[in-house]
């Protein structure tokens, strides 16, 4: 640049105060920050994996050694799980066990909005308050951005109730990327005893049986026992680094009886916190993949498989297992993400991947059941953000009762979803193809 336009640049500056000069300057940090933050790999990890040796079975007891050395991660026994289906269910369960407190209630949701079912569960709480039961909730400052009952909450903290909101957003260029981490764990605990965690919020498109696209498809999990004991560490270690308040005694962890004991089932907890570094989640279910021996069932409400799990599908397919994969269709909160998603039907289809669309409502349910005896629940998605970037919830349960009870529902669910056909799927629209090839680009996001 030679001196005339370097003065040429000098004038023109002239003509701006300093102060419109700093709101340029952080305007434009912030917006190469974001653009950053959109196509840059964040919590990027090796793009392939490979193992050293074969994977055990996931129906021998040598898996579940194999993982947990491997994720050092412990191996339990817990009590019989029940699968609540949908938000009837879950809401007539969980009202039922607030009602039943007597020493702590603690809730962790991703969502939490105005609407009939937060009154409802509002209402439950504050009774409970003014009885003396001590009830702390956690949201996401992402997910609970929009609509919050803030009246009630107010009211609910009035009455001594502690509300605590997970990485409230920043605009602070040194701080933003902040925003990308969320808290997406679903913990909920009821005197230490009795455990919730799976996929629902509280927010009104989870109430009902999905009897209409207005009312989404999901599945939440209640237990006892020793697993309790995990939800609530997995709610305590947040609330903790949020709030600086320890939360010991036997109000949150009681002594587990022998008696609950009878019927164990074995399961591993992960609590997933956000690191390049050691990228567990993702660890956690392509062990689980590659241990298939034959089939795996995945219902899933956002699918975006890196090249990883890409891969461990397709060589199970090309190896003759039957994998199945079930996915939202038109309903979907996200439309860009499904777009998204599809950029990869063809390869997999391929493969012998056999990919359906449920078609009454969005279904939002996690479940990943492995030869019917393996099964992955919790609050984790097939997508970047839970392998790589949220605080994420999920168990591995080694049980054929749990497990058959899972692919039940699994293969009911696909009655009435409709399966892509390959050829069907070759005669797609050229504006659909640059729709999927677009949106895919934004991989990192979903």
């Amino acid at each position: 640049m030679d001196k005339s336009s370097i003065g040429n640049w000098r004038e023109r500056l002239r003509h701006y105060t300093w102060w419109e000069l700093t709101i340029f300057a952080i305007g434009s940090i912030s917006l190469l920050t974001v653009l950053f933050m959109l196509f840059f790999p964040l919590g990027s990890g090796p793009s392939d994996f490979t193992a050293t040796a074969a994977v055990p079975p996931v129906s021998s007891p040598e898996f579940v050694n194999m993982l947990s050395d491997s994720l050092t991660l412990p191996a339990r026994q817990g009590d019989p799980i029940t699968i609540l289906n949908n938000g009837d269910a879950f809401l007539k369960s969980f009202l039922t066990d607030i009602d039943g407190a007597n020493s702590s209630i603690n809730i962790m949701v991703y969502i939490w909005t105005g609407g009939k079912m937060s009154d409802q569960v509002l209402e439950h709480l504050d009774t409970k308050l003014k009885q003396g039961i001590p009830v702390r909730i956690i949201i996401d400052a992402y997910g609970s951005k929009t609509n919050q009952p803030t009246e009630q909450f107010k009211v609910f903290k009035d009455l001594g109730g502690k509300i605590s909101t997970f990485h409230s957003f920043t605009i602070a260029p040194w701080d933003f990327t902040k925003n990308e981490v969320r808290n997406h764990r679903r913990a909920i605990v009821i005197d230490g005893n009795i455990g919730y965690t799976g996929g629902m919020t509280i927010s009104d498109p989870w109430l009902g049986n999905a009897g209409s696209p207005k009312e989404y498809r999901d599945m939440m999990f209640r237990t006892t026992g020793p697993m309790v004991h995990d939800i609530q560490g997995m709610f305590s270690e947040l609330w903790t680094s949020m709030t600086g308040e320890l939360l010991v005694g036997d109000a949150f962890y009681p002594k587990i009886t022998p008696a609950q004991q009878k019927n164990a089932l074995v399961y591993i907890p992960l609590a997933s916190v956000p690191s390049p570094d050691s990228l567990v989640m993702q660890k956690f279910v392509l062990l689980s993949l590659l241990g298939a021996q034959q089939k795996i069932y995945i219902t899933t409400p956002y699918f975006l498989p890196d090249l990883s799990f890409r891969t461990a599908l397709i060589n199970k397919a090309k190896a003759g297992m039957d994998v199945r994969v079930l996915v939202p269709n038109e309903h979907n909160d996200t439309p860009s993400l499904r777009f998204a998603s599809r950029y990869w039907y063809e390869e997999l289809l391929q493969a012998g991947v056999k990919i359906y669309e449920y078609q009454p409502t969005f279904i939002h349910s996690k479940s990943i059941i492995i030869d019917g005896g393996w099964s992955i629940i919790g609050s984790a998605n097939m997508d970047n953000r839970s392998r790589k970037l949220n605080d994420e919830d999920i168990f591995g349960i080694s049980d054929k009762t749990f497990g058959q009870a899972l692919e039940n529902i699994f293969l009911q669910d696909l009655t009435q979803a409709k399966q892509i056909d390959l050829t069907e799927w070759g005669k797609r629209s050229v504006w659909e193809r640059i729709r999927e090839l677009f949106d895919q680009k934004f991989v990192q996001q979903y």
